[in-house]
């Protein structure tokens, strides 16, 4: 977590016992589009029984929030369960997707013994993309590269907001992708035009929960307009899954559109929890690299 750079872990300690009683975790995940900007993920928010209607939720909360703002996201998120809605609505998320996920038999995988490090210029080791997964004859699969940003920025163009982003900009956040070693972003690239064409990224979250586990999440999925049609949102979602369980993680998720259900459903995902999100305007300081 600490090599991440990504990671705020804030516990409220009762002053007379010295006793952790609440916890929450602030995750900042590293992103190309809205200008290389940060989006924020509150996680495993817990207060102890025995402190509970103390507000001390309440105040987890408005200290994350503010940590977020501070940082500089663009946007932040969370998962909770029904009856919670009207929690998180008092400190500015709404329901706006459906939160998908799937859990992987933790005794059915081994996780790998050796975390898979990026070689040369590629965000990952590409031995992991899976060899059961076979592409068209006329599509490549690969990781992206420092020499991609043209072509995986006008990809993204197409999915949502992106803005400016300068070579130093997208250099450096490629580091701290690579740096971090939890960001898998597969490309599909067409091997006539060597233009890329489809894209997703795979995050893997490190936990103290489920034996300290990994967790993963699916991000930021699309198919050039010209391509859609064949098929190539599937390949890319068959690898992602494939490299997630050899990956070793506990559970995959994802947010989407209420029409994208069914597509998503047939790769084992299903919605048990809401997505709640607020997105902030104007960072006050500018995305931590």
């Amino acid at each position: 977590m600490k090599k991440a750079k990504s990671y705020y872990i804030v516990v409220l300690e009762e002053v007379q016992s010295s006793k952790i009683v609440g916890a929450a975790t602030l995750l900042i995940e590293f992103k190309f589009i809205h200008e290389a900007g940060s989006r924020g993920r509150i996680e495993d928010v817990v207060v102890e029984e025995r402190m509970r209607g103390k507000k001390l939720g309440v105040l987890l909360n408005q200290v994350l929030v503010e940590m977020a703002k501070t940082i500089g996201v663009y946007k932040l998120s969370l998962e909770c369960k029904t009856d919670l809605i009207p929690f998180y609505q008092k400190f500015g998320y709404q329901k706006n997707l459906h939160f998908l996920d799937q859990r992987f038999e933790e005794d059915s995988e081994t996780p790998i013994k050796q975390w898979p490090k990026p070689r040369g210029d590629a965000l990952f080791n590409e031995d992991l993309i899976p060899s059961s997964v076979e592409p068209p004859s006329e599509i490549r699969v690969r990781a992206l590269h420092p020499n991609d940003q043209d072509d995986y920025l006008k990809l993204l163009e197409q999915l949502t907001s992106v803005g400016y982003v300068s070579k130093h900009d997208f250099e450096q956040r490629f580091l701290s992708m690579k740096n971090a070693d939890t960001y898998f972003i597969v490309v599909l690239e067409d091997v006539a035009t060597s233009k890329i064409v489809g894209a997703a990224s795979l995050v893997v979250e490190f936990k103290y929960i489920h034996e300290c586990g990994l967790r993963g999440r699916i991000e930021d999925v699309v198919v050039d307009e010209a391509m859609r049609g064949k098929k190539l949102g599937v390949l890319l979602n068959k690898i992602l899954v494939e490299m997630a369980r050899e990956l070793g993680v506990y559970k995959l998720s994802l947010e989407c559109k209420t029409e994208l259900i069914p597509f998503y459903t047939k790769f084992g995902y299903k919605e048990n929890i809401n997505f709640m999100v607020q997105r902030f305007e104007e960072p006050t300081t500018q995305p931590i690299h």
